[in-house]
Order: C-alpha cells, then sequence, then structure tokens
C-alpha cells in the first residue's frame, strides 16, 4: 500500500537508493501507481506493495520535471528512494 499521495511534498534521491551519494531534493507528487501502467512515457511493473510515484521538483519558484530541468521529461521514483515528507 502507498505510504504517499498525490499532492504532497517529499524529500527523495531520484536514483541510486536512500543510501546513495546523490544529492537529495525536494517535490511534490503528481502521480502514484500500484498496478502495471504507464508513466513518465514508460511502462511501469508497480503493485500494491511496490508503488511508483512521479515527482515534479520545485525550484526557484517554478515547477520543472525531476528527469531533466532543462527538458522537462517526467521520471518516476521508487518508494524506497523517498526519504519522507519535506
Amino acid at each position: 500500500m502507498a505510504r504517499y499521495k498525490t499532492g504532497q511534498s517529499v524529500r527523495y534521491k531520484p536514483v541510486g537508493g536512500p543510501d546513495s551519494q546523490t544529492s537529495e531534493t525536494v517535490g511534490v507528487i503528481t502521480d502514484v501507481l500500484t498496478e502495471p501502467d504507464s508513466q513518465a512515457d514508460r511502462n511501469v511493473q508497480a503493485s500494491p506493495d511496490s508503488p511508483r510515484y512521479e515527482v515534479m521538483e520545485a525550484a526557484h519558484n517554478q515547477w520543472f520535471y525531476i528527469q531533466n530541468s532543462n527538458t522537462g521529461k517526467v521520471t518516476t521514483v521508487y518508494e524506497a528512494n523517498i526519504l519522507g515528507l519535506s
């Protein structure tokens, strides 16, 4: 079962897992998948026990998608990469 909901602001590591050396960032959840579907233009194998989150990052009073702030492409984040609410 998903721990987080659409609209919540969270702290997360976009790649490498929660213990990686990747910088922590903050974003807003824009979608939660709990079954296989398409998210961020990719097929995602989500389930109730392994939900996937689409997160939009806030920076400089603008919103952009976390995969690439220059291109605006959307990505998904594993629940394990979310460190908690911000």
